[in-house]
């Protein structure tokens, strides 16, 4: 089921749809007595491409995904403060995004650049909360898993090791929370650690994850009894306005953008087909 899912969600991507109706129309144009029609969808098609790939309509799709949560504020760089966070937190979740595993490339390079901001939006929350212990997750299909890797630049950015624990076997979303739920209950019923009052209010997570993917997060992580606070973050659906010449026409960034969204929107619709 997970292949079947992860080959839908390639297939259903915007730039498939778009590759697979060109194809089809220049199939129809080329090959069949339906040339209008074939060149109809051609230029439908072209049209739809360059509008997603257009800043005012892939932040259009994306802004109402990320601004379902409020950053978590922590002041300015120079004083910063804790009041954002509640006292009792005992974990951050870090989300995987994506990762390679190749020994060739530095640690930083390794990560995707969306698992990259989760991973330092989640050491910028621990800071806060030192004591805290620091999830990473995210399997890969080969090799050293994401969340291997994320823990091993975060130990390099100053994060103890004795504090972070890995979900390295959780492959989407719903692993991720329920392979969570599995190691907060672990820890609250192993008195002999001493960390029952920890088990506790590990119950009530901080989520890292990008914004627009955190309302899903969220949601899976109550389905597994849990209280999880969110912290947004890789937001792209940034303010802008036509300002410069690359904001008339489209731009490849603004087309992930609008993929981005798209993938959430599916992402949506299956966890509601799942109940």
């Amino acid at each position: 089921m997970f292949f079947f899912t992860k080959l839908a969600g390639a297939l259903l991507k915007p730039l498939s749809l778009v590759v697979i109706a060109l194809v089809v129309g220049l199939i129809l144009a080329a090959f069949t007595r339906f040339r209008r029609s074939g060149l109809a969808l051609i230029g439908v098609t072209t049209l739809a491409l360059a509008l997603i790939s257009w800043w005012p309509i892939s932040n259009t799709l994306m802004a109402p995904l990320e601004r379902v949560h409020t950053p978590v504020e922590v002041g300015a760089p120079d004083n910063p403060t804790d009041q954002a966070l509640p006292r009792g937190v005992a974990a951050i979740v870090v989300l995987g995004g994506g990762a390679v595993d190749d020994p060739s490339l530095p640690l930083t390079a390794q990560l995707s650049p969306t698992s990259l901001q989760r991973l330092i939006e989640g050491i910028r929350l621990w800071r806060l909360r030192p004591d805290a212990l620091l999830v990473t997750s995210g399997a890969l299909p080969r090799g050293r898993s994401q969340a291997a890797i994320a823990a091993d630049l975060a130990v390099l950015l100053g994060v103890p090791r004795e504090q972070i624990r890995r979900l390295p076997a959780a492959r989407n979303t719903a692993e991720e929370a329920a392979a969570y739920a599995a190691l907060a209950a672990n820890v609250s019923d192993d008195s002999a650690s001493g960390d029952e009052v920890r088990g506790l209010t590990l119950r009530q997570p901080v989520v890292v994850s990008s914004a627009s993917h955190l309302p899903r997060a969220i949601a899976e992580f109550k389905s597994q009894g849990l209280e999880p606070l969110p912290a947004p973050t890789a937001h792209r659906a940034s303010p802008q306005r036509f300002a410069l010449p690359g904001d008339f026409v489209p731009q490849a960034d603004d087309l992930r953008t609008a993929e981005a969204a798209w993938h959430e929107f599916l992402g949506r619709l299956w966890a509601w087909l799942r109940g």
